[in-house]
């Protein structure tokens, strides 16, 4: 990225922020279907997205602490105010990134270099992993703790499997079938989101299940794609339908509201 670029992001960052601290709670940043960044501002039900998009990115993870955003190959480490802290070039199109709170909880995954990259406070560490022993697709991955990263693998028969990674030896820990989850998954706040014909179903590690009643559309099966905007809120949106969602999910609060397109503003 450019510098003028990097400056434009930290600025109006910066000044989202300062606007939400005034005015409208800031409530994190959604990627869109077009790739473009937006600070969405609001309350619940009532959402408001900023028509000047911050950035433009294939993938995107926010959490309260800063942000990891992939475009063309190139991943980049923001903090909270907007400062890129690190950057990594691959040549992956389509990296997984992740981050669930802290930067120090910022991961991205390389499927075709089976790379990992972590953040060591300094810079991104590209760590080597041995993948041989994983059985299905990765499509989540988190850093369970410093020495040890979840990968989630979709399996031919939609059955889901985590697999848990040692750091920095890259090699597998474990394997082991979730009983409940089927197909794409999500991990938020301790709740397993994956999708189901009327949305998504969020699972608790107890068996405890929420049914987060979406468009009731068959194109939405495997359709939906899901990125977290900040600490606590996530982004789902519909390839199929251009519909997209903001949903609250910690502890045991949850609630959706529908996310406005970035012409219209605000959500009712």
């Amino acid at each position: 990225m450019k510098r003028r670029g990097v400056e434009a992001w930290a600025v109006f960052f910066l000044a989202t922020v300062l606007h939400a601290q005034l005015s409208v709670p800031q409530l994190g940043f959604a990627r869109f279907a077009d790739g473009s960044v937006h600070a969405i501002q609001g309350v619940a039900a009532n959402l408001i997205v900023s028509p000047r998009a911050v950035a433009t990115a294939n993938r995107a993870s926010f959490s309260n602490a800063g942000g990891l955003t992939a475009k063309n190959g190139l991943i980049q480490l923001w903090d909270a105010s907007g400062k890129q802290l690190a950057s990594y070039q691959s040549d992956e199109a389509l990296p997984l990134v992740n981050i669930d709170s802290s930067l120090q909880t910022a991961i991205a995954w390389l499927p075709s270099s089976h790379v990992l990259l972590t953040w060591d406070g300094t810079t991104l560490v590209a760590r080597p992993l041995d993948d041989a022993g994983f059985e299905g697709t990765v499509t989540f991955v988190r850093l369970e703790s410093a020495a040890i990263a979840q990968f989630f693998l979709v399996q031919a028969n939609s059955k889901v499997a985590k697999a848990s990674v040692s750091l920095p030896s890259g090699r597998l820990i474990s394997s082991d079938i979730l009983p409940g989850p089927h197909g794409v998954l999500f991990v938020q706040s301790g709740w397993i989101l994956s999708q189901s014909d009327e949305g998504l179903v969020a699972e608790m590690p107890d068996g405890y299940r929420q049914t987060i009643s979406l468009l009731r559309n068959p194109l939405l099966t495997g359709d939906l794609t899901i990125e977290r905007m900040s600490t606590d809120w996530l982004h789902v949106s519909s390839q199929a339908t251009g519909a997209s969602w903001a949903i609250f999910l910690s502890g045991t609060k949850l609630n959706v509201s529908v996310m406005p397109h970035t012409s219209k503003g605000v959500a009712r």
